[in-house]
């Protein structure tokens, strides 16, 4: 079966989204790759972006430890 990344509360996506990884940039901030998925008409259309890490929160009972770390 399919790992399933841990999901994560985002102002951005507006709700809950998918922790894809967890991305340094080149001044040395965190942040985070996310996706989330929306129904747009009959639809459903997967969305991503890349955010601060303050943009997120974490959902109690969520495993954050295998998530990826990228650094530039």
């Amino acid at each position: 079966m399919t790992s399933v990344p841990p999901i994560v509360r985002s102002t951005v996506a507006g709700g809950t989204a998918y922790l894809i990884a967890w991305e340094r940039s080149d001044d040395g901030a965190w942040g985070a790759h996310i996706a989330w998925v929306v129904l747009e008409g009959e639809a459903w259309k997967v969305r991503s972006a890349h955010v601060a890490a303050d943009d997120l929160q974490q959902v109690e009972g969520q495993q954050y430890q295998a998530v990826p770390r990228r650094s530039p």
